[in-house]
C-alpha cells in the first residue's frame, strides 16, 4: 500500500523477514521488490560459489552477465512482438 506521501508500507511482518530496504525493479507493469542484503559484497560472493563462478576471472563473469542480458532482451522483445501480433 502506499501512503499520502508515496510511500510503499509493507507491514511489520514482511520488515522482520526482509528489513525496511529494498531494491525497487521496474517490469512491464509491475514493480519487484528485492531486500537489500546487510553485505553485498558477501551476499555476492555466497551467489558466485553456488554458480560455481569462484573459478571464473572478473572478465570472465562479467561476459557471461553480458550474453544473459542480451538473451533476456531478445526473448522480451519476442513477447512484445508476439503479442502485438
Amino acid at each position: 500500500m502506499l501512503d499520502e506521501r508515496g510511500r510503499i508500507n509493507i507491514g511489520q511482518e514482511t520488515k522482520k523477514k526482509y528489513g525496511d530496504r529494498f531494491f525497487v525493479i521496474r517490469l512491464s507493469g509491475e514493480i519487484l521488490l528485492i531486500p537489500k542484503p546487510k553485505d553485498p559484497v558477501a551476499e555476492l560472493r555466497k551467489w558466485g560459489q553456488k554458480l560455481g563462478l569462484e573459478q571464473l576471472t572478473a572478465s570472465e563473469v562479467k561476459r557471461l552477465g553480458e550474453e544473459e542480458a542480451h538473451r533476456e532482451a531478445e526473448a522480451r522483445a519476442n513477447r512484445k512482438h508476439a503479442e502485438t501480433r
